[in-house]
């Protein structure tokens, strides 16, 4: 299975120009994926679009014809123009290849934190057929200007993770109607704009809430490959350093995992990050 994650920036490049079919192109270029999670996507904000292109949406949905688009808006605004029913919205997609089991958006916490800027969170789960059974693939996108936020979104993931687990060794009754089981996930991944580096307390809380960082995995003695700074020195005066990954659960552990990032597009502030896994 080859998985894609790449904040987008809603088409802008690390120059400034905005131009969502130009990344879109760059997608294809990389060649196939059986699935896609985008961040920063966007629809119908003039700030944010091309003429032409304001519903990257159902840009995406052209492009990606073969695709089944799951779509979680952080917030759905109303229109800033007459047209009511072209709402302002942002948020992440997820592309599939092949059509879900399954799909849930789950709206992140995002606590008071005054005097800082602040924009709704969502983490998009997916859930595919694999080899071991229903497979999660979770797309999200954690708060920049506060760590506490950040770190409180973190422990909802991971709460949605531990109730994961706590099913699967505690079963629950089965009935009819509301209380069919549903699709209940054998394995997970986690995937995204996190917002933190590898030095972080925050990358420290994944390390000890027992998810595995498949860079670590595949690459245990090698530092992270940068995914974000490399080409755009303004939004990130520090340089080049990593703030996308690839998270695993536990049932994991045992597949052959590589992962790797196209480190030569200056099409968005982040870089595209890719994970091979056989499952």
């Amino acid at each position: 299975m080859r998985v894609l994650s790449w904040n987008v920036q809603y088409g802008k490049s690390a120059g400034n120009n905005i131009d969502f079919i130009r990344t879109l192109n760059h997608i294809s270029s990389l060649g196939e994926f059986d699935i896609i999670c985008l961040q920063e996507i966007t629809r119908h904000m003039a700030d944010y679009c091309l003429p032409g292109q304001e519903d990257q949406l159902q840009l995406v949905q052209q492009h990606f014809k073969k695709y089944y688009p799951v779509w979680g808006a952080s917030f759905s605004w109303a229109s800033a123009g007459s047209n009511r029913l072209k709402r302002q919205e942002f948020g992440n997609l997820t592309m599939v290849k092949a059509d879900p089991l399954d799909y849930r958006v789950h709206r992140l916490p995002q606590p008071a934190v005054p005097g800082k800027l602040q924009m709704p969170r969502v983490a998009i789960e997916v859930y595919i057929a694999s080899k071991i059974g229903p497979l999660s693939i979770v797309n999200t996108h954690l708060a920049f200007h506060d760590n506490s936020e950040s770190q409180i979104q973190l422990e909802h993931l991971t709460l949605l993770e531990q109730e994961r687990i706590a099913h699967h060794q505690f079963p629950k009754d089965i009935g009819s109607g509301c209380y069919q089981q549903g699709f209940l996930a054998s394995a997970r991944i986690l995937c995204g704009d996190f917002n933190f580096d590898p030095e972080s307390s925050q990358y420290q809380f994944q390390i000890d809430s027992d998810w595995i960082d498949a860079w670590k995995h595949c690459c245990p003695d090698e530092p992270h490959l940068p995914t974000c700074g490399i080409f755009d020195r303004l939004q990130w005066p520090q340089g080049s350093h990593c703030r996308d990954y690839f998270w695993l659960s536990n049932e994991l552990a045992p597949y052959k995992v590589d992962v790797n990032t196209d480190s030569a597009s200056d099409l968005s502030d982040h870089q595209p990050i890719i994970l091979e896994i056989d499952v």
